[in-house]
């Protein structure tokens, strides 16, 4: 696909990172499941986790276009505390502009001044912790969404933390409910980060890229199940070990409807000894599924939708860390929210599910 630079305009804005945790305890995402009764545009679709002080924070977004619908999602995270490992959480706002069906990306240099304990250690380690994407004007169906970050690094003579995010999207909208004259998109991309640092003795940083493809048919419904892999850390002296998600990426032959899209990494085994981590990825997209015209949330707006054959590629970047001293624990959270569809504004409270949950204190 070729870009048109002299076409295409892209706005990037990055406010400055907004700190919500930066100490010894923090909040791992893992990714997301969402799920539609039928398939829509994406005019809002995220998933995030943070930690205040002693309460975990999980949001979930959704907003479908001109149809109501419920919406079924699930958060995975893992909570974290090491007394030798920093841990700094931020988020960047990146607004993009451009046409329909035009590849609309750039790499950005994030710079935050350095926290107190990130000075100058021999290990910096930096994953997504979640994205809010959110339609500024009209709806559009996904073809393309890739989110990456990079080790974070520190610049001693400016005191500061620097890191490059990537991202990149493909959007457009065919249908009859779209605008055959208005071929603009302006999305709303926040998203979230959490930078580890510490000693080579404290923590140790793994990453491997899992990839998975599958075309579809208009006939046969297409399910799944997650897959198992298996990453080799380092050996001996690393007594707890947990996983995170660097980068994620969604590519279809062209624009479609989403009823379902999953990413996310969980940790099966651990053998100490040896640094050998068994995980299971589950990457997956739908775009239709049986029964939806008649068996969703609002048939009076479902019985419009339709089908159409197709193929994805899907691949998420996994990070292994291993800690030599801390206190790990994994969980998710499923939960559900409705929204009343008829394009309204993503921007209402109706799109985010917030949860809230007290930690316990040892």
């Amino acid at each position: 696909m070729k870009v048109r630079n002299l076409l295409v305009l892209i706005t990037l804005l990055i406010v400055g990172s907004e700190v919500y945790a930066q100490n010894n305890k923090a909040v791992i995402w893992r990714g997301f499941e969402h799920s539609w009764t039928y398939n829509h545009r994406i005019n809002r679709v995220g998933d995030y986790v943070q930690r205040d002080q002693d309460s975990l924070l999980l949001y979930h977004m959704s907003a479908s276009g001109a149809g109501a619908d419920s919406t079924y999602f699930t958060s995975h995270y893992t909570l974290v505390e090491s007394p030798n490992v920093a841990f700094h959480a931020g988020v960047a706002n990146i607004k993009l502009y451009g046409k329909e069906k035009q590849l609309i990306s750039k790499d950005i240099e994030i710079s935050i001044p350095a926290p107190e304990g990130f000075e100058e250690q021999d290990l910096y380690a930096t994953v997504l912790n979640g994205f809010d994407l959110q339609a500024l004007g009209h709806a559009d169906k996904i073809q393309l969404l890739r989110l990456a970050v990079d080790d974070a690094q520190y610049a001693k003579e400016s005191n500061e933390l620097r890191f490059n995010l990537r991202v990149a999207i493909v959007v457009n909208c065919q249908s009859f409910e779209c605008s055959r004259f208005d071929q603009k998109t302006t999305y709303d991309l926040k998203v979230h980060y959490l930078i580890m640092a510490g000693s080579n003795e404290s923590m140790v940083s793994t990453s491997q890229v899992v990839t998975k493809s599958y075309p579809w048919g208009k006939k046969h419904e297409h399910n799944h199940l997650p897959e198992k892999h298996t990453i080799y850390g380092k050996r001996g002296g690393f007594q707890q070990t947990a996983m995170g998600v660097r980068s994620m990426a969604i590519t279809l032959d062209v624009a479609h409807w989403t009823v379902e899209y999953h990413n996310n990494v969980t940790l099966l085994e651990y053998d100490k000894e040896t640094g050998r981590v068994r995980f299971a990825t589950d990457l997956f997209f739908k775009e239709w599924h049986q029964g939806m015209q008649k068996m969703s949330a609002k048939p009076e707006h479902s019985r419009f939708s339709s089908r159409k054959e197709g193929w994805c590629v899907l691949d998420v970047g996994v990070v292994l860390l291993q800690f030599k001293d801390a206190k790990i624990k994994h969980g998710k959270h499923k939960s559900s929210m409705y929204w009343t569809g008829l394009n309204a504004s993503p921007n209402h409270p109706n799109a985010v599910s917030t949860y809230r949950k007290i930690l316990e204190k040892d």
